[in-house]
């Protein structure tokens, strides 16, 4: 069809139940970066080889846009399949880059894994690594050599590549390169951990180098990151999608204490989901929301209220239905009906959640009027939680904050509170307003990673560590926890519900 370094466009009705290629001619070792944007649900969209084998999923179900990323190891006629559900649709491909890619290889490091040294050495004898490997596949990965009582050697592995292999999360936010092992087909990389440390990553090899800017280039790692084919505990990223292996995260854990996974399915009696459309005059867009109810809805009986940013990722990423199902049967929260509030574009984000006016007046004088109706009851605002990661932790605060009357309690997971505001730049802005404020009868509760540090001058740990500073001084009723991870939502899911069971108390 093309292979070019032009924008191309492609626009077509797609029928109902109907399944449609449409060919990319594309060069060898190219980087190719697009999106797609879809009218309604569709059952799924694939990448094809040339004799239509498949290669990878491209869309994250529920989502109706999405981004492509991925290389070309060959020159021939790529497909990408989609296959509709039971409503006519609209598809539009956008393919914005088509660049030739280059690779780069890291520096050699000091091998601080006994492990891995040890291997270092039999190589100067013997150059075979297929017992290494054996070794390996029994184990699992990442390997993990005890230090001393509180910290850990831990070494990620890859068989293989051919100029490089970086680390897609886990505990650096730098995807940082693997070393290769005396040019051996053994790449490593090694840190020094804390217990209790808890993470998913993906391993992404032969990453390209492409000519653009410093984020274009740091997102190039998507064309190839996956999961870790020696790790034994795969994270797969949405409830519905078979072992993908580019949309599924490998998972390690130190423990340093025992707790309980409320994300697990058990007996519990499960609750109903459904979903709707709501308009919003105040910010001119339309967008999906669900609607959770517990099992054994009664009118007749009291319900607490939780609002849910990063609605898709909160039902697929983190299971929370199947969390508020455990804890409600288990007495560990009271009956709990909440809202999954969808993005309406993926632009949108960035605009409404980080300290957005508009956005809280639509939380406000729209949403929660709209629940209200849809469920036929009305909630108090100490019975009211606002909960989320990131930009969604930084927006359960604002919007509390606007609007204390309405929305009680915050559950902010990893909240960006080191952002400016659209109309200030300076950093930390919301912690700002509530130092100079007077307090307000909202209850908080905060978590932060210790590895979320080092990117930014002030970044989430440390702004998060301020607010909390912040609210202590000005006496709110708070909690405030650090985990040993990263911007991770395989963290988020276990302290979800900690942060639940936090503020009934």
């Amino acid at each position: 069809m093309f292979a070019s370094s032009k924008t191309i466009i492609l626009e077509k009705k797609i029928k109902a139940n109907k399944e449609v290629l449409f060919p990319l001619e594309l060069v060898k070792n190219s980087y190719i970066r697009g999106s797609f944007i879809l009218g309604t649900k569709v059952d799924r969209i694939d990448l094809l080889d040339k004799n239509k084998h498949f290669l990878r999923r491209m869309d994250q179900p529920n989502k109706l846009q999405n981004k492509l990323i991925f290389v070309t190891n060959d020159s021939q006629k790529f497909y990408i399949k989609l296959k509709n559900k039971s409503k006519e649709n609209t598809f539009k491909l956008s393919i914005d880059k088509i660049l030739p890619i280059k690779f780069k290889e890291n520096k050699k490091v000091e091998i601080i894994s006994d492990i891995i040294k040890n291997e270092k050495k039999n190589l100067l004898t013997n150059k075979n690594t297929k017992e290494f490997w054996e070794k390996i596949k029994k184990i699992g990965t990442p390997l993990v050599e005890p230090l001393n009582d509180k910290e850990s050697i831990l070494t990620f592995l890859y068989q293989g590549a051919k100029h490089n292999v970086r680390l897609f999360g886990g505990p650096s936010h730098e995807h940082v390169y693997f070393n290769r092992l005396e040019n051996s087909d053994i790449w490593f990389k090694s840190f020094v951990v804390k217990k209790g440390i808890r993470m998913s990553y993906q391993i992404a090899p032969d990453v390209p180098t492409i000519d653009g800017t410093s984020r274009e280039q740091r997102m190039a790692i998507l064309a190839t990151s996956q999961m870790d084919p020696l790790n034994k505990y795969p994270y797969k990223m949405a409830k519905d999608l078979k072992l993908d292996k580019y949309m599924t995260n490998s998972t390690f854990e130190i423990k340093d204490k025992e707790y309980k996974d409320w994300g697990v399915k058990a007996n519990s009696p499960k609750g109903s989901l459904k979903n709707y459309k709501i308009k919003s005059d105040i910010l001119n867009n339309t967008r999906n929301i669900t609607i959770y109810k517990p099992s054994n809805f009664d009118l007749k009986k009291d319900y607490t209220l939780l609002f849910v940013f990063d609605g898709v990722e909160y039902q697929v990423k983190i299971d929370t239905p199947t969390i508020l199902d455990n804890l409600i049967y288990k007495n560990k929260i009271k009956p709990t009906i909440a809202v999954f509030i969808d993005n309406p574009t993926r632009n949108s984000r960035a605009l409404e959640l980080p300290s957005n006016k508009e956005f809280a007046d639509f939380m406000a004088k729209e949403l929660l009027p709209f629940v209200e109706q849809k469920t036929n009851m009305k909630f108090k605002a100490k019975n009211t939680t606002l909960t989320g990661s990131s930009y969604g932790g930084l927006a359960s605060a604002f919007v509390a904050f606007t609007y204390p009357q309405y929305f009680g309690k915050v559950l902010s997971q990893s909240g960006s509170f080191w952002k400016d505001s659209n109309n200030n730049p300076e950093p930390e802005w919301l912690t700002r307003q509530i130092a100079k404020s007077n307090k307000k009868d909202i209850k908080f509760y905060l978590n932060a990673g210790t590895y979320e540090t080092g990117y930014f001058s002030i970044d989430i740990l440390e702004s998060n560590r301020h607010l909390r500073t912040v609210l202590e001084s000005k006496g709110y009723d708070f909690i405030y926890k650090e985990f040993q991870s990263g911007h991770d939502y395989y963290a988020w899911k276990v302290n979800l519900a900690d942060g639940l069971i936090a503020l009934e108390k």
